[in-house]
C-alpha cells in the first residue's frame, strides 16, 4: 500500500494551535468505540459551518497545497490530482446528527503524540454511521463498510468495563436522521446487532432484517 500523503497527527497539532474547534470523526474518530483500529488513509474533521469551516480548509490547503479541494454537498474534500478518493474531509453539520456530534463530543489523547482532541461520542457515532449508511448518494462499499462499523461499536459496547449505549439518547439521535421512524429503526438494529442476527441494505437504502423485516 502506498503511503498516505496526509498525516493525522499534523493534522490535529496544526488545528489545534490555530485554535480551529474540530470533532475528529470517521475511522480514526471511532476507533476507541469499535475496539478494532482499522486502517484508513483519509482523515475527516467535523467543524462548524461558516468562518470555522473556512478557517480549516485554509489550513489544510497551506498544510498541503499538492492536494486538489472540491466542495459537495456539507464537505470540503482534498484529494491527490487524479484520484477519486478524498483523503481529507472537513465537514459541516449539514444533518442535525452532525451538529449534535459537535455539540457533545468527548475528549480523548493520545499521550505518544502528545495530543488531546475532541471525538464523537458513542450514541453520536452510531447516529452518525446510521446516517452514513441511508445516505443514496455515499458509494455502496463505504456503506457496507459504515455497517461493519456499526456492528462493532454495538459487540464493543457490550465488553466488559465499557459504558452502555443510552439507548434513549440514541432514538432521538436517529429521529434526527430520519424524522417519523429513524429512532425506532436505529434501535431495531442495535437489538439485531445484539442477538447475532444479520442485518443489510435493501435496494431502497433501508434496512432489513434476515426475515426481510
Amino acid at each position: 500500500m502506498a503511503e498516505s500523503p496526509v498525516d493525522l497527527n499534523v493534522i490535529i497539532r496544526t488545528l489545534t494551535e490555530k485554535r480551529i474547534p474540530f470533532v475528529l470523526t470517521g475511522a480514526h474518530g471511532i476507533a476507541s468505540w469499535t475496539g478494532k483500529p482499522r486502517n484508513t488513509d483519509d482523515v475527516d474533521i467535523l467543524v462548524k459551518g461558516g468562518r470555522n469551516q473556512a478557517r480549516a480548509v485554509k489550513v489544510i490547503r497551506a498544510l498541503y497545497p499538492q492536494l486538489e479541494v472540491r466542495e459537495f454537498a456539507g464537505v470540503s474534500a482534498f484529494l491527490v490530482p487524479g484520484e477519486t478518493s478524498s483523503v481529507i474531509d472537513v465537514t459541516y453539520p449539514h444533518r442535525a446528527d452532525l451538529a449534535e456530534t459537535l455539540a457533545n463530543p468527548t475528549w480523548t489523547e493520545d499521550k505518544e503524540h502528545g495530543l488531546r482532541y475532541r471525538v464523537p461520542s458513542l450514541e453520536e457515532a452510531l447516529a452518525n454511521k446510521y446516517g452514513a449508511m441511508l445516505t443514496p448518494s455515499r458509494n455502496w462499499f463505504k456503506r457496507m463498510q459504515d455497517l461493519v462499523d456499526f456492528g462493532r461499536m454495538v459487540e464493543h459496547s457490550g465488553d466488559k468495563g465499557r459504558r452502555p449505549i443510552d439507548m434513549n439518547r440514541l432514538q432521538v439521535l436517529g429521529e434526527m436522521v430520519w424524522p417519523g421512524g429513524g429512532g425506532a429503526e436505529i434501535l431495531r438494529l442495535v437489538e439485531q446487532v445484539k442477538a447475532g442476527e444479520m442485518i443489510h441494505l435493501d435496494p431502497s437504502g433501508r434496512f432489513a432484517g434476515q426475515n426481510g423485516a
